[in-house]
């Protein structure tokens, strides 16, 4: 990972960077170039002896290395045509067509230097061999005006390629220099707005409770406003820290200390009970520890609780129903929750931002959410599938 307060990486910090790019599709493209180039060469090839064939085998063998280890293809194709000169050779365009895609290939993974000089070399053998042949001079002049034409091609074309490489990392770090800030900033407002004003709704709560003269079940409404404003701003610092951290990774569902399902339902049936309804929870089987998934389950039945506090009508019963299903692919605890509509709520439960936030949790770990309302009743339905180091609850 990039660290957006890091200075542009040096040069040669970003020829290594081009090694963790994926190499247009790996060794199995190498192959198929050197395939292709067998295939071209060896029936002209064997016309001619089986020198030239020797020749075309390590020319075309060469250009499928040149995509991963281009310095030293290069040289192998120079010291191959150089040990040609005076002797019969492959066909021309395997050997021409082998120096470009080294010379390419080492341009663009930043070695302009070496790219040239090996293009400089690679020009010679050729010349040398067309002399040694008395080929005409008019002959000579094309030959080598064509390799120079090509091959500084190929340094041109592997120079671009690897700027373009430059600039996509440079937009990369950018970006994410760009994301990291907006999420400093959206950690500082954050902070100075919602967990302040929480804070002191937890202050007020308090004093609220210990004044005189106030009632009891007056003091025991104060403590838990300030029970939940507490847990609700320890919960909020927890998320901006993860926002301030400078990666990629989601943001961590909370860790410490999770519960058993069994205990987050009865948890569930407390805090129904506290807020005026009458809860029944049935289990139809022994339950299982989700390992890393009692996080996203704790949550849904927070926002079910909350929609319930809303739009649920406490004169009916809240049946809550658990089962646990084998699967396949996974063990999978289905949860549903039947409860009344309050009849003066004319809008009725629907869907908003919490249920979508219910769907995106439960859809990133393979779980599922249905939510159906029928008349006055309305059915909350939810898969939690278990983790691969699922264990058994005790």
């Amino acid at each position: 990972m990039i660290d957006p307060r890091a200075a542009p990486p040096p040069p040669a910090a970003r020829g290594r960077a081009w090694f963790m790019v994926p190499r247009l599709g790996g060794w199995a493209v190498s192959a198929a170039l050197s395939g292709l180039m067998l295939v071209a060469v060896l029936p002209l090839a064997s016309w001619a002896s089986t020198r030239a064939v020797v020749v075309g085998v390590l020319l075309s063998l060469a250009a499928g290395l040149s995509l991963h280890r281009p310095l030293l293809a290069s040289a192998g194709i120079a010291l191959v045509l150089t040990a040609g000169i005076g002797h019969t050779p492959a066909p021309a365009s395997t050997g021409l067509i082998a120096s470009f895609v080294a010379i390419v290939s080492c341009a663009a993974h930043g070695r302009l230097l070496c790219s040239i000089l090996l293009s400089v070399w690679l020009v010679s053998p050729p010349v040398i061999s067309a002399a040694l042949r008395g080929s005409s001079p008019e002959y000579i002049v094309s030959e080598t005006m064509l390799r120079v034409v090509v091959l500084t091609a190929a340094v041109l074309a592997g120079t671009w390629g690897r700027t373009m490489l430059d600039r996509a990392l440079a937009e990369r770090e950018r970006r994410i220099a760009d994301l990291a800030e907006q999420r400093r900033a959206i950690a500082r407002e954050l902070h100075d707005t919602g967990v302040r004003a929480m804070t002191q709704v937890v202050m007020l709560a308090e004093n609220a409770s210990r004044r005189e003269g106030v009632a009891a079940p007056d003091a025991a409404d104060f403590a838990r406003i300030a029970t939940t404003s507490r847990d609700a701003a320890e919960e909020l610092r927890g998320l901006l820290d993860s926002l301030r951290e400078e990666d990629e990774r989601p943001l961590p569902a909370r860790r410490d200390a999770e519960p058993s399902v069994t205990a987050l339902l009865e948890e569930f049936r407390t805090q129904l009970a506290e807020e005026g309804f009458a809860a029944r929870l049935a289990i139809d089987s022994e339950q299982l520890e989700l390992v890393d998934r009692t996080g996203v389950l704790r949550r849904c039945l927070g926002e079910i609780r909350a929609n319930l506090v809303r739009h649920a009508s406490r004169s009916t019963p809240v049946t809550v129903m658990v089962e646990q299903r084998p699967g396949p692919p996974r063990p999978e605890v289905d949860l549903a929750v039947w409860n009344g509509v309050e009849a003066s709520d004319r809008r009725g439960p629907r869907g908003g931002a919490g249920l979508d936030g219910m769907r995106e949790r439960l859809t990133a770990i393979g779980g599922t959410l249905a939510v159906r309302q029928e008349g006055r009743s309305f059915l909350t339905r939810l898969t939690v599938p278990a983790s691969d180091e699922m264990t058994p609850s005790r």
